[in-house]
């Protein structure tokens, strides 16, 4: 498409009907009645989709500076300006329902039978109308909305909850306060549940001492049975083990939903610019559209067993490329010269398209000379490079074309083993002093090796790297190498061939093992 008739859609690219907008001052005049039939309808195509057991519900923004009313500032997040959204999303990530936040004059749509629950609570008792009750549905959210009367309702409905609570919250709690729980005499870890009955609910509410103090609130799960989990104690100067109760840990678990679903956004996103806040809510209402259809691709091809899954980025590109060819006719124009073929005829020639790189002769290919068969379990149709040749070599054939690998030092290998699997400070120290040891007295070795002395005369034997060569009629078997050399003690740089003398032989041409050699 061209870049002028892709501005001009833009531009005039509506959502609703404004001549049906109320007044600012009608007791029902919407905020987003320009971008609400489109919220709507993703909200019903989201949420077609089958729920999990576990949703967690979370804020989000829709990163944006431009100015408008229903903008929001919030310092904490990463992008601190922009629209805000409410989600309520599996842990995979997939948002079953979404709604923007319109500011807090906004008209609260609370249907007969539910509680005014303060802003917060009345948005997670929006989002949850979508959960069927009574099937052991958990929600999760932090401590924005958590609260008693709120975890009460679910657990009326059939649905039960769990999240960090503010302090301020819980009246007439007996948990420990901040000041004394964070007195130096009670240690980290320490933690203390109360569990109460409101409206004939059991509600758990825990405490627990990390860096500070974390409260949760609970209709399903208490403190017991307890864990541990590892924190650096700077006094100790390591890592130690310290309870943590059954809460913590399942909050953890199931609560980064809407995070995980931000962290792909950030990955890749629709970047283009535009002074219209329905455009900028359009892009990314976009993006979630891509990535609930990415996370069901996924979740499809995992339960059909395949492996071979696309990335975001490539499923992005495939989706693009897709919808641009979607509807257009097998045999349409195109650009440049006229074509009689249709898509269908191409695909059928293409099988029969010649290779990338001319064949060499028969008898260059047959001649068992620098010519090596490689197999593929797929036909090779780009063409083929020299890396390609030494990766393939190194990786089945265990042959190598770069320089010689520096040798290894068996006991330097034993030692770093040793030091690797070492628990203890001590022995680990003890261990690490006794390879630097090693290698100082292998450097002083070294040194005098390089000394220049007339009466002395080196005789090198070594065997080199065996080389296992392919499985083919002409080499199936391996050849070994060995080199057997005099050398005489002289420095590096004056090397020549008057003072180095290497003799190489097969041990099949010779029929003699090393040891008759020597």
């Amino acid at each position: 498409m061209p870049l002028k008739k892709f501005e001009k859609i833009r531009s005039t690219l509506h959502f609703a009907d404004n001549t049906l907008c109320l007044p600012k001052d009608h007791p029902d005049y919407d905020r987003l009645f320009k971008i609400r039939p489109l919220e709507e309808m993703l909200n019903c195509q989201f949420g077609k989709v089958p729920l999990d057991q576990r949703l967690s519900i979370d804020e989000q923004m829709c990163a944006t500076k431009m100015s408008h009313y229903i903008k929001q500032y919030m310092p904490n997040k990463p992008h601190k300006w922009g629209f805000k959204l409410y989600l309520i999303c599996s842990l995979q990530g997939y948002a079953h329902r979404f709604e923007v936040y319109s500011g807090g004059g906004s008209k609260n749509n609370i249907l007969p039978g539910e509680p005014d629950l303060g802003e917060s609570g009345n948005t997670v008792v929006r989002l949850t109308r979508m959960v069927p009750r009574n099937v052991n549905h958990i929600i999760y959210f932090d401590n924005f909305y958590t609260s008693v009367p709120l975890v009460t309702y679910l657990a009326k409905e059939g649905i039960f909850s769990l999240g960090t609570v503010r302090v301020n919250r819980l009246r007439n709690c007996k948990l420990p306060d901040k000041n004394t729980i964070m007195k130096k005499n009670v240690p980290r870890g320490f933690y203390e549940e109360n569990v109460a009955t409101v409206d004939d609910i059991d509600v758990s509410a825990v405490v627990w001492k990390d860096n500070k103090p974390v409260n949760l609130l609970s209709t399903y799960v208490g403190a017991e049975p307890a864990t541990t989990v590892t924190r650096f104690d700077k006094s100790k100067k390591e890592r130690v083990a310290i309870p943590c109760p059954k809460v913590i840990k399942e909050y953890n678990a199931h609560m980064g939903g809407v995070d995980l679903l931000d962290s792909f956004i950030g990955r890749y996103h629709i970047t283009i610019k535009s002074r219209k806040w329905t455009m900028r809510l359009f892009y990314h209402f976009l993006d979630l559209a891509v990535i609930n259809s990415w996370v069901m691709f996924k979740k499809v091809n995992n339960i059909k067993g395949n492996d071979q899954l696309l990335n975001l980025g490539t499923f992005r590109l495939e989706l693009a490329e897709t919808l641009c060819k979607l509807g257009l006719p097998a045999n349409g124009a195109k650009r440049g010269r006229p074509s009689g073929s249709t898509i269908q005829r191409e695909l059928v020639m293409k099988k029969f398209r010649g290779p990338a790189q001319a064949i060499p002769l028969k008898d260059v290919r047959l001649d068992q000379t620098c010519h090596w068969a490689v197999w593929l379990d797929k036909q090779q149709r780009v063409k083929v490079r020299e890396y390609y040749f030494r990766s393939t070599f190194k990786k089945y054939f265990n042959l190598g074309f770069g320089t010689p690998r520096t040798d290894t030092c068996s006991k330097c290998n034993e030692l770093l083993g040793r030091i690797n699997r070492s628990t203890d400070v001590v022995e680990k120290t003890n261990l690490m002093t006794e390879k630097k040891v090693h290698m100082l007295k292998a450097r002083a070795f070294y040194r005098l090796l390089k000394e220049k002395r007339d009466d002395l005369i080196v005789f090198p034997f070594d065997c080199q790297k065996n080389q296992v060569l392919p499985k083919i009629s002409d080499y199936s078997r391996q050849l070994y190498i060995y080199n057997f050399g005099v050398v005489k003690s002289v420095p590096e740089n004056t090397l020549n061939r008057n003072n180095v003398k290497l003799y190489i032989w097969t041990e099949d041409g010779n029929r003699k093992g090393a040891n008759e050699v020597a």
